[in-house]
């Protein structure tokens, strides 16, 4: 295994990360959009109270997989960067527009009602970050970029159809995760049935997309599909297992072990795309050797990651820690 080959290691994990985590805060917003009924203010409350103080760190995880593309692979990332422009303007937009209305709408007037607009632009923004950066992933697994034609990845019905995968896969861990933080305290165990419901049919969503993207893996991705079903396989048996035993979980409202299965369940999609992926970066553009920076910046490179990762990981674990039980307040409460 070359120095390269362990760097892109390194940036799956981080992508792994990064979906568990700030995947699981897109998906709350996802909800905070389709919240209705008596329950929906109660709803966006545990919403915005389980993403809390810690939501925008979970970003360093993206920080960290681009940088590592920058440094590590610098002639994939100009490809990504000329090719891919509107899904990822899409997706930095829905970023930056979800933290500026969460904080609008946390500290504004009326933050808490249910048809505050700020919520509206924070719930729409959050569904449209995984949809463009799921976009983004088929178009590295199929090659369809073109230099100029920037539109070219958004019009294939396979992009299409992983942009939406992404997005239910999102809401899915949300809704899960969301059902052990409303089990957590008496004041939201009312909400934990609704969002239990969410999480089964975000299963069941997920589970059918990702059966129906199979036949376009083929017709539109022949050689990741070749290679999926060479090397994949063990990882599609991780996420089918993490993916019952999850619904399982649900079913029998042990919400803690729903949130470990849950995240296998999607962490084995994510594992099981990059082995088909290996040894492409963008598929028929960029592989990990063609795309390398010189040896000696990708040692010194994983050397800093190393060195950060010391730093990073016991304080993320720290803020977890400490804030892993959202405690929601009424508005008269607040007042």
């Amino acid at each position: 295994m070359t120095a390269a080959d362990l760097l892109a290691i390194v940036m799956v994990l981080g992508l792994t990360a990064y979906a568990l985590t700030g995947g699981a805060d897109f998906g709350g917003g996802v909800w905070d959009l389709f919240a209705r009924g008596r329950d929906a203010a109660d709803q966006r409350r545990l919403v915005s109270a389980a993403l809390g103080p810690i939501w925008e760190a979970n970003h360093v995880w993206l920080i960290f997989v681009v940088v590592m593309m920058f440094s590590g692979f610098p002639a994939a990332f100009g490809v990504v960067g000329s090719t891919l422009e509107i899904p990822l303007i899409c997706a930095l937009a829905g970023i930056v527009l979800r933290g500026a209305a969460y904080v609008y709408r946390a500290y504004g007037s009326g933050a808490a009602g249910p048809d505050h607009w700020w919520g509206h632009v924070f719930a729409v923004s959050s569904a449209i970050t995984p949809v463009a950066l799921g976009v983004a992933g088929a178009a590295l697994a199929t090659g369809d970029v073109a230099e100029g034609a920037p539109l070219t990845p958004v019009k294939s019905a396979f992009g299409i159809l992983c942009g939406v995968f992404a997005l239910a896969v999102t809401a899915f861990l949300a809704a899960v995760y969301l059902c052990r933080d409303a089990a957590a305290s008496t004041e939201t165990a009312h909400l934990v049935p609704g969002f239990r419901r969410r999480a089964l049919g975000g299963a069941v969503v997920s589970g059918l997309l990702a059966a129906a993207l199979l036949p376009l893996l083929w017709s539109e991705a022949p050689v990741v599909a070749d290679r999926f079903a060479d090397r994949s396989i063990p990882f599609v048996v991780i996420s089918a297992i993490g993916g019952v035993s999850s619904l399982v979980a649900l079913w029998r409202h042990r919400f803690t072990t729903a949130r470990v299965t849950a995240g296998l369940a999607v962490a084995g999609v994510l594992w099981g795309w990059a082995a088909a992926q290996y040894p492409d970066l963008v598929m028929g553009q960029a592989t990990i050797d063609s795309a390398a920076a010189p040896s000696a910046n990708i040692v010194a490179m994983l050397i800093a990651v190393c060195c950060g990762l010391v730093i990073l990981v016991p304080s993320l674990w720290m803020l977890f820690r400490l804030f892993s039980s959202p405690e929601v307040s009424s508005p008269e409460a607040r007042s």
